[in-house]
């Protein structure tokens, strides 16, 4: 993964590798206050209970731990550093939380890098197929097109992908999987594996957990992502 990418379409921001930080996003709630002693009309049928709260929209960011609704996550400890008020985020993403880590810098002595990024992001579930395996597709398209530019060339290889192992009720997750090759000169890591787990949540909205990690990659910082996958949980 590059060094540029906060545009929509381009790899997302990996700036922040410099030698590969926490904000905390306040969870939305929008409440209806009700009057108690207006549960019934002055005369007639009593009257409607009232409606709902708004579903949160937003994740809760302390530290590194990540929650929204019945999901919760950890983001991925050191070497990655991590973002989680990253803007503009990319077409398709509602919100992100980033976390990146350098893996080769400068490696075309003209100042590119080239690092590792994980984390968690909340989708615009509006277009999404209700078909979890379909909608996953979707999502992992949304990464590759986020993370890889045209000058990548990217290819992949090793495609699969299948029901997530991580603890949430059946059906409710879903993962996908690809070795991406890239073409950049003087870069020595062969391949970066996308991994992609998107969670329906029970209100409908869309979590996805991400992982772009150059085979070349420290397994120090390896271990962090799977040690960040294994705290994935949406229990109702």
């Amino acid at each position: 993964m590059s060094e540029t990418a906060t545009e929509p379409g381009v790899r997302l921001p990996v700036a922040v590798l410099a030698v590969v930080a926490t904000v905390v996003v306040a969870l939305l709630v929008v409440a209806l206050v009700v009057r108690l002693d207006a549960d019934r009309l002055p005369s007639g049928p009593p009257r409607d209970p009232p409606a709902a709260p708004a579903a949160a929209t937003r994740f809760e960011v302390s530290g590194r731990q990540v929650s929204l609704d019945e999901f919760s996550a950890t983001l991925a400890g050191p070497p990655f550093t991590c973002d989680t008020a990253v803007q503009p985020t990319p077409t398709g993403i509602a919100q992100l939380a980033q976390c990146t880590t350098l893996v080769h810098q400068d490696y075309d002595g003209k100042g590119s890098d080239w690092g590792a990024a994980t984390g968690v992001a909340l989708i615009d579930s509006s277009t999404l197929s209700p078909d979890l395996r379909t909608a996953t597709s979707d999502v992992f398209d949304l990464f590759t097109s986020a993370l890889y530019t045209r000058e990548d060339r990217a290819t992949f290889a090793k495609q699969s992908d299948g029901p997530a192992q991580v603890a949430a009720p059946s059906g409710s997750a879903w993962s996908r999987q690809a070795d991406v090759r890239v073409k950049r000169e003087g870069l020595p890591t062969p391949y970066d594996r996308l991994v992609v787990i998107v969670v329906r949540l029970e209100g409908g909205q869309h979590v996805a957990f991400f992982s772009d990690f150059p085979h070349d990659g420290s397994k120090q910082a390896l271990q962090a992502v799977v040690d960040s996958v294994g705290t994935l949980e949406a229990q109702r």
